[in-house]
This record gives C-alpha cells, sequence and structure tokens, in this order.
C-alpha cells in the first residue's frame, strides 16, 4: 500500500510523456513498475507525479536493414526470453531476460525498467520508521551507515540489472528521447558509476529502444547469475560475456567481459580483457584471465557478502562462462 498522494497521468505518446516530464521536477516515470512501486511503498521515493507508459505499445523486435536488432524498451521481459527473432540474433539477451525475478515479474518488467533500475542498499532499502529511521546520504541525511567513513557524495550501492552486463557485452546502442530530440550513445555510457546518481539521464529523458549490432562470425557468449534463491533474489553477481575469434578459429580477436551487481554500476575488467585479445584460447589462457578479473576489480561487499567471497565467485564462474562462450565461439 501506497501512503501519500500523487497525480497519475497516462500519456498517449513517448513525446507526451517527455513533455509532462519536463513541465514536472518530481515527477517519475512508470513502465513496468516492478522496481519504482516497491520503492514507493517504503517511501524511498515520493513523486508528486506518475507518468504511466500504460498506454503506449511497444514495437515488435525489428531486424535493421545493416543487420542490427532494435527492440522497444517498452517490451516486457517475458516477451523477450521467447521470441524468436531474439532467440536467433541475441540469445544471450533472452537468457538475461529469464534470469530476471520470476514470471510475475518480467510479464510486468520491461526492458528499458530493468536497464534504468535504482541502485540498491540493504539500508537505502528499508522502510524508515523503526530500526532503520536516520535518513543516510541518498535519501538527504548526514551518513552513509553502511559506510560511515564515506563523504557526502559517496553511496557505496549496488546496481543490479541483469540485463545492462549482456547488452554492454553485446555492444548495444541506446536510444533516447528528450526535449532536443532524440539522440542515440552506447548503452555502457549510459551508467555514471555514481551510486548518488547512477545514470547518465536528464530529467525529461526516456530510453525508447536498444539497438543491438549484429555478432560477426566467430562470435560466442556466455551467461551467468550467481543468487541464493535462483532468478527470484536480485544478483549476488551477474557476468555477460562475448568472444569472437580469428579466422583460424583459436586467436581471440576480441574479448568483452561486463560484471554486474558488484558495484554502482556495471564493470569492465579491461586488463583481462587484453589478456585475451589476440591470444590462443585455451583453459590455462582462460583460467588466467577470469583470475585476472578476480584480482582487477574492486567488488561492493553487498547484502551479506565479503569482498573476498566475490571475488571467489567471479573467479569460479568466469571462467565457466568464457569456456562456454569458447564453446559457441566453436559452434557447440
Amino acid at each position: 500500500m501506497i501512503l501519500f498522494d500523487f497525480e497519475y497521468l497516462r500519456p498517449e505518446t513517448i513525446e507526451e510523456a517527455v513533455t509532462l516530464l519536463g513541465q514536472q521536477a518530481e515527477a517519475k516515470l512508470l513502465a513496468g513498475g516492478t522496481d519504482l512501486l516497491p520503492n514507493m511503498r517504503i517511501e524511498v521515493v515520493r513523486p508528486s507525479h506518475l507518468v504511466s507508459l500504460a498506454g503506449v505499445a511497444p514495437d515488435a523486435p525489428e531486424e535493421m536493414p545493416d543487420g542490427s536488432l532494435r527492440i522497444d524498451a517498452l517490451s516486457r521481459l517475458s516477451s523477450l526470453e521467447n521470441d524468436e527473432l531474439v532467440e536467433r540474433r541475441a540469445p544471450m539477451l533472452g537468457a538475461a531476460a529469464h534470469s530476471v525475478g520470476g514470471n510475475q515479474v518480467r510479464q510486468m518488467g520491461t526492458l528499458g525498467g530493468n536497464l534504468c533500475q535504482e541502485t540498491r542498499c540493504l539500508y537505502y532499502n528499508q522502510q524508515h520508521d523503526y530500526q532503520f529511521v536516520a535518513d543516510c546520504y541518498k535519501r538527504g541525511g548526514e551518513c552513509c551507515y553502511p559506510f560511515p567513513g564515506n563523504d557526502d557524495e559517496t553511496c557505496w550501492s549496488v546496481f543490479c540489472s541483469d540485463l545492462a552486463p549482456a547488452l554492454i557485452a553485446l555492444d548495444a546502442e541506446v536510444e533516447i528521447l528528450g526535449a532536443d530530440g532524440q539522440r542515440r550513445q552506447a548503452l555502457e555510457d549510459l551508467y555514471s558509476g555514481d551510486g548518488m546518481r547512477p545514470l547518465t539521464l536528464g530529467p525529461a529523458e526516456i530510453v525508447t529502444a536498444i539497438v543491438v549490432p549484429p555478432a560477426p562470425a566467430g562470435s560466442g557468449w556466455g551467461f551467468h547469475k550467481t543468487t541464493l534463491r535462483g532468478g527470484l533474489e536480485f544478483g549476488m553477481v551477474v557476468m555477460a560475456v562475448a568472444l569472437r575469434l580469428e579466422d583460424d578459429g583459436q586467436t581471440c580477436a576480441e574479448a568483452r567481459i561486463v560484471l554486474g551487481a558488484i558495484g554502482e554500476g556495471p564493470l569492465r575488467p579491461r586488463a583481462a580483457e587484453a589478456a585475451l585479445q589476440g591470444a590462443i584460447l585455451d583453459i590455462e589462457t582462460i583460467t588466467r584471465a577470469a583470475d585476472e578479473a578476480s584480482d582487477e576489480i574492486n567488488p561492493l561487499p553487498h547484502h551479506g557478502y565479503t569482498k573476498r567471497y566475490l571475488r571467489d565467485n567471479v573467479r569460479v564462474y568466469l571462467r565457466r562462462s568464457l569456456e562456454r562462450a569458447l564453446e559457441r565461439a566453436h559452434g557447440a
């Protein structure tokens, strides 16, 4: 139950929604609501207006003339995990969509909403009326209670999107509509790495679509999400891998590794990627790269998971994800 008043607005177009967001400083955009509405119930956010996109029907995934795949940001996650075109052109996206929540969540949650969700923290995501009374920095308070040594501009909260790592590994771009028109940028640039302001979107900008380029020949992918209860939990660690082999079928031409749920935004272990590129891919090379990635990152301990445990998780499951990506690149 939400115990405060707000105005509910239901525009018929995305352009109208942009206009309404620009007119109301305290407005929030509502798509599936699986992230926003729970935060409203515990009053983490108290918008004056909800600009609902329920009246805007999403377009079906479309293959563009250049071979890229364009997906409407309002697409339900349940539709993506079962879409034939997505399965054929970007199967890692379907696997990532299937890992989100239970079926009820996927029936409501949207692609854009998953990519634009808030960061999470055990202190922040609580009803502040009993034990968690004092506000933290992100709620306008005077202390970061989980990490009291932080300054007032530092919020160590975790970005838990399952789809963002997969799409960044696929080198996806995002289309954004604002008052100044539409622009397109790398999805990776949507994330600031700042827990206080995790997205680089302006206050009246809306993600409208995601564009995934065609996978080159010799490409393979791997995806893994660690949780205590499968998809019913936010990720402990999320990892996505995309490999491309040279014509010899052994040498790595390109490697993209993206880790989620261990920091304020998706992370790329660049040194581990560089160690793979140009190398002959075998179990020893892959194991060294996974070890290097585990050492390179500085995971944020969260929700009871220690930094050491998160590093070990990356070391083990990244190796397995790289092995699976190599198998797929070989056609297995």
